[in-house]
């Protein structure tokens, strides 16, 4: 019996190299807020042509991670406080829906990949490393997402975490912010771990307000 052919990945093309790169600065802080960066400069230090430069920036635009600035170039995204109120707004609806319903279903197997990132939060908390910090967090809330095994909103979490990761980082430069997401993270896989959906609802509520109260603070001590 002849085996089956496997299908060949198709290579990316050069708007999508260009998407993957430029993602990746904004979400490690390579690309600062409040500079103002040019399309062409950025290509060639890209070593690309200025069109799927331009068509990956559009993409992020789309995504709300930047900002074109007409006859300029193009700034990171910034959030004025109401939209960051209207972001853990969202947050708030989608997570608590989630936790709920992963409460009932979640096994030992899953508390474990839960603590591991706890742990390295807690080593890039001592490093004093909020990239990896923000990374660990994210991938604290996404196992929720896959956990509870809702295809359509794990998409539109997928770029929701985008802007939540660049919103995040502002609570980090809150002292001992680092320790109380820590203690957040751990009272809600305890509240998981009993099954209560009620407790495990209160927990992520809980824990989103209080992020949003120190992005929001961080944000009016900067302005």
């Amino acid at each position: 019996m002849i085996e089956p052919l496997h299908k060949i990945n198709k290579p990316e093309t050069l708007a999508q190299i260009a998407y993957k790169s430029l993602r990746n600065s904004i979400l490690s802080f390579k690309l600062k807020q409040n500079i103002i960066y040019n399309e062409m400069s950025v290509a060639q230090e890209l070593g690309l042509s200025r069109t799927p430069v331009r068509e990956a920036l559009l993409r992020l635009s789309s995504e709300g991670l930047v900002t074109f600035l007409p006859r300029k170039g193009f700034i990171v995204t910034s959030y004025t406080e109401e939209e960051i109120e209207e972001v853990f707004e969202l947050r708030i609806i989608l997570e608590s829906s989630v936790i709920r319903k992963v409460a009932s279903k979640i096994s030992p197997g899953d508390f474990d990949k839960l603590r591991e990132y706890i742990e390295i939060q807690h080593k890039a908390a001592t490093e004093n490393d909020y990239h990896g910090f923000m990374l660990s967090d994210r991938a604290f809330h996404k196992t929720f997402f896959e956990l509870a095994g809702n295809c359509k909103l794990m998409e539109i979490m997928e770029n929701f975490q985008d802007i939540c990761h660049m919103i995040g980082v502002c609570y980090l430069k809150v002292a001992g912010f680092y320790e109380k997401v820590i203690l957040d993270h751990e009272a809600i896989l305890k509240s998981v771990e009993t099954g209560d959906a009620d407790k495990a609802e209160a927990a992520i509520v809980n824990h989103i307000n209080r992020v949003k109260d120190a992005v929001i603070e961080a944000v009016s001590a900067e302005s």
